[in-house]
């Protein structure tokens, strides 16, 4: 299975570079504002996200809610200019898993990129084969 990458940003140059960095392997597809990218998300189902804090139209934070309220689960990655520990906490409290500071540099987005994708077979994996380690199954008292 080819994983498939959406990178979400206004910044041409951002997405051409992720673009650039990782179209030979994975699938990527690209938008420039929330709206595209959750209509991408939806048809397309990636497996991860690389999602800018600041953009026209809807924020963001707002497309994070929204991706979560479609119930799908991407691996979300925020990707900001601004150096803000708040917003950081809140972006991983809405469900993102982590949080970068541009400038990046690649190879931190090939470690983020690598992570997840080993990340989403093992989840696949445990899946079709009936275990699910994550899930908390109470006795009855």
């Amino acid at each position: 299975m080819q994983h498939k990458i959406l990178i979400v940003d206004d910044e041409d140059n951002v997405r051409f570079v992720i673009k650039e960095a990782f179209s030979k392997t994975y699938q990527v597809f690209l938008a420039s504002e929330g709206l595209s990218a959750l209509e991408i998300i939806k048809k397309e189902r990636p497996t991860l996200v690389f999602l800018d804090m600041k953009m026209p139209g809807i924020s963001g934070l707002e497309v994070l809610s929204l991706i979560k309220e479609t119930g799908l689960t991407p691996i979300i990655w925020m990707l900001t200019g601004e150096e803000d520990l708040d917003i950081a906490l809140k972006t991983l409290k809405l469900g993102a898993s982590g949080y970068l500071t541009k400038p990046f540099d690649i190879k931190q987005i090939r470690n983020i990129l690598l992570n997840a994708i080993q990340g989403a077979e093992q989840k696949e994996q445990h899946d079709t084969q009936g275990d699910k380690p994550w899930q908390v199954i109470r006795k009855k008292p």
